[in-house]
């Protein structure tokens, strides 16, 4: 499971919107949605894509797409 709140956390250092990922992704406000909720994941090239835009390192990278203890 991922962590959203990680996530959110680093678009809002980063300066970064959810649309302005959507795009760079290009992907939809609800492919976003389901991505973040668990409904489905982000591909491989979705996360090295937000590791780019993101600017995360491997531990980042891992504590938010790859956490096994969110709450």
């Amino acid at each position: 499971m991922m962590n959203v709140k990680r996530l959110k956390a680093r678009m809002i250092m980063m300066g970064k919107t959810v649309d302005g990922l959507c795009s760079a992704l290009g992907i939809s406000r609800t492919a976003w949605f389901r991505k973040t909720t668990g409904t489905s994941q982000f591909t491989q090239q979705e996360i090295s894509l937000l590791r780019r835009e993101l600017a995360l390192d491997n531990d980042e990278t891992a504590m938010i797409f790859f956490d096994e203890e969110v709450a």
